[in-house]
C-alpha cells in the first residue's frame, strides 16, 4: 500500500494545479491511504509556518503559528518524527540543506504505532518536490 500512496503523492505533485490544490489533494491521498482523522500539510520558514493543505473532518484550528509552539515545533527543533498519542508531527526535509521547509501533520482516531511513523516518513520525503 506504501508503494502505491508514494506513486499516487508522486502524480499529484507532478501536475500543473496550483500548489494549494497539489497539497491538499496530497493530504487527501494520505488521510486516504489509513483512515486518518485529519492531515495537514504546513509550509515553514524562519519563524512561522502555514497551513497550506488540509483534508479532515474538522476545519484547522490555525492557519499560522510560530515555528516554536506545541508539537509542530518540537518536530522542527529536532528534525525528527514526534507522536504525541493521538497525532504524529513529520518533519520535511530540504534535500540539499536538510533543513526543515514543511512538516506533516496527521491526526488519527487511534494511537500511532511504529508502522504509521513508517508510513508517514515516506509520505513526508515524497512530498518533498511540494517545496522546491
Amino acid at each position: 500500500m506504501s508503494a502505491e500512496v508514494i506513486a499516487r503523492i508522486g502524480a499529484i505533485l507532478d501536475t500543473t494545479e496550483m500548489r494549494e490544490l497539489r497539497a491538499r489533494h496530497a493530504a487527501e491521498a494520505v488521510r486516504a491511504a489509513r483512515g486518518y482523522r485529519w492531515v495537514g500539510i504546513h509550509e515553514i520558514d524562519d519563524n512561522e509556518m502555514e497551513l497550506i493543505g488540509h483534508t479532515g473532518v474538522q476545519a484547522p484550528v490555525e492557519v499560522r503559528g510560530s515555528v516554536d509552539d506545541g508539537p509542530n515545533g518540537k518536530a522542527i527543533a529536532l528534525r525528527e518524527t514526534v507522536v504525541s498519542g493521538d497525532t504524529a508531527i513529520v518533519p520535511i526535509l530540504g534535500a540539499e540543506t536538510g533543513i526543515v521547509i514543511g512538516t506533516l501533520d496527521v491526526e488519527s482516531d487511534d494511537a500511532f504505532g511504529d508502522e504509521d511513523k513508517r508510513f508517514l516518513e515516506t509520505c513526508a520525503q515524497a512530498l518533498m518536490p511540494l517545496f522546491e
